[in-house]
């Protein structure tokens, strides 16, 4: 049943997809890290959406609108548009299954129309329902600074507790021959054989062994659904170990993708600024405004980098005994940054922090 993807996990826990909306069109692509998708699903706005499911409904279920709900339908869908790309193809797949839906003759060929239109709308009004669950399991499963006296397995005892019928859900999977490197799919010549477009089996393996590539039996899932797929990233996110933080500055959700402290998220928050880049100046000026040590380390930063631009650019000769070269501001530099990043980590006090600092003028 079309559409589906097939998803091969590689060992950098990135997801490879090969999609298919019908019998010709189909493609392959590399997804991202796990939970990344999730996150993002659990982050949508869907007021929109939800607006636009207050407008259908008042709309009489009746064989003369039919054309206004089946255009309302898709009109909604399409909010998700270039906001989140796989909760759009399948949801548009569903519809479109749902309305492909023969009727029959002997079938009351305008109530069976009407059934489908009601079938798409519960779909719809679905979707808000999906992320309150999944924006649950992220919260109570893998927030890392939720819980965290409680193991993974604890955890996710009480989410199904909370969600019995989950504790039950299954995906399919299977195998496919394919090319391999270093123990994992070959992206790269997967990516080659979609992109000269060959859908013949024979054709693809020669294509496969053309380089002398290795192929082997590789294991994926296959996803036919919007459900199937977070639920997916959910469980191979709490398999690797892998989890989310709210971000200090725009308070969304993101995925820590690997065993550094981060605070902030990459989202854009302002003039092609991201979180990460804006969050962590922001903070240091709202502690800048109470932390007297910091105001201190700022004055003799200053200080020093004025000596610093004064004799930048000047001969020996010329510079005074106050002057600073490039190579002794920079050395003073590394010492007095790591000292203030100490004393932010509290691995230091503030007076430490300062007698390093004034150590090297």
């Amino acid at each position: 049943m079309f559409p589906y993807f097939k998803v091969f996990i590689d060992n950098q826990s990135l997801m490879n997809i090969l999609w298919h909306s019908d019998e010709h069109t189909h493609g392959f692509r590399r997804s991202g890290q796990i939970g990344e998708g999730l996150v993002s699903f659990c982050e949508l706005d869907l007021t929109a959406l939800e607006d636009k499911l207050k407008e259908l409904a008042g709309i009489p279920l009746a064989s003369t609108n039919y054309d206004m709900i089946r255009n309302g339908i898709f009109d909604a869908a399409e909010l998700l548009k270039d906001k989140h790309d796989y909760a759009f193809f399948f949801l548009v797949g569903t519809l479109n299954n749902i309305l492909a839906t023969p009727v029959y003759i002997q079938d009351n060929i305008e109530a069976r129309r009407l059934e489908h239109l009601q079938s798409c709308i519960s779909i719809l009004k679905d979707m808000p329902t999906l992320q309150e669950i999944f924006q649950y399991a992220l919260c109570f499963c893998l927030d890392k600074d939720n819980l965290s006296d409680r193991s993974a397995s604890e955890r996710l005892v009480g989410f199904y507790f909370q969600f019995p019928d989950l504790s039950k859900f299954t995906v399919q999977t299977g195998f496919a021959v394919a090319p391999v490197k270093k123990g994992a799919l070959d992206y790269e010549k997967v990516a080659e054989i979609h992109r000269e477009n060959i859908t013949d089996t024979r054709q693809t393996l020669e294509a496969i062994h053309e380089d002398c590539s290795k192929v082997s039996l590789l294991p994926y899932y296959l996803i036919q659904s919007l459900d199937e797929m977070l639920f997916l990233e959910f469980m191979e996110m709490l398999k690797h170990g892998i989890q989310v933080k709210r971000c200090k500055l725009c308070g969304r959700y993101f995925v820590l993708i690997d065993k550094r402290k981060r605070e902030y998220c990459g989202r854009e928050y302002s003039e092609g600024k991201t979180c990460q880049d804006v969050g962590p100046m922001l903070h240091y000026e709202q502690r800048l405004k109470t932390d007297t040590y910091l105001q201190k380390f700022e004055t003799e930063y200053n200080k020093i980098y004025s000596r610093f631009y004064r004799a930048d650019g000047k001969l020996a000769s010329e510079r005074s005994g106050k002057d600073m070269t490039r190579e002794e501001f920079r050395a003073w530099s590394k010492a007095a940054s790591k000292a203030k990043a100490d004393y932010q980590k509290r691995l230091i006090t503030g007076e430490e922090m300062m007698s390093i600092v004034r150590a090297g003028c």
